[in-house]
């Protein structure tokens, strides 16, 4: 496994996106009734880059709260989100089934592994321009990428709760209507290099 897995998956999963995955409802302000002990009352923290349990003080990042849910090591916890959310990042050697048997539903489950990583990434852009780009008064240009995020920003959210969170049923509908959509979203992302996305800083 490569050294830095481990950051790759905390600056390319939103960690509340991790959170709701595995079941567990993050409330407005970030809280969710922890997981690793018996309470009533939310006290259970999700931050950007990690989470802390103000009851029981378990702390921890995104491959921490995996492991923990699951009683699995980190690396074995690293490669299950790599899995789920379809980052394709380089894991080391995997063991494979020496006669593995094909699966009807792989094409799908391919298809939604990298539809759910391309619209996770074009979130976190679009909140990005929209935080960044953000016109300070009525007489300011107003910035291509601004007017972007403000026009895309629902229908994303709205595919990533979907492909997450959704049902089965919900999410084989959104593959048979709207299949294309992660893949005009990826060439999107691909005709952005790493200099253009972002944004130059605002004098002050």
């Amino acid at each position: 496994m490569t050294s830095n897995i481990f950051q790759d998956i905390m600056d390319r999963v939103d960690l509340k996106d991790l959170v709701r995955f595995n079941g567990l409802e993050v409330d407005r302000g970030g809280f969710v009734c922890c997981p690793f002990h018996n309470e009533r009352h939310p006290s259970f923290k999700v931050y950007e880059d990690h989470y802390h349990c103000f009851g029981c003080g378990e702390h921890g990042d995104h491959v921490d709260l995996v492991q923990k849910l699951y009683g699995l090591s980190n690396i074995e916890a690293a490669k299950l989100i790599n899995k789920d959310f379809g980052l394709g990042l380089e894991t080391g050697e995997i063991a494979k089934p020496i006669n593995p048997r094909p699966r009807k539903n792989d094409e799908f489950k391919l298809w939604l592994g990298e539809s759910v990583h391309t619209l996770i990434e074009y979130k976190k852009l679009l909140a990005y321009w929209e935080r960044i780009y953000d016109p300070r008064s009525p007489i300011d240009n107003v910035n291509d990428r601004y007017l972007e995020s403000i026009h895309n920003k629902a229908y994303v959210e709205h595919c990533v709760d979907t492909l997450l969170f959704g049902s089965e049923q919900e999410k084989r509908k959104f593959y048979e209507t709207d299949r294309e959509y992660p893949k005009r979203i990826k060439k999107r992302l691909d005709e952005l290099d790493v200099v253009s996305r972002k944004a130059p800083k605002r004098a002050v």
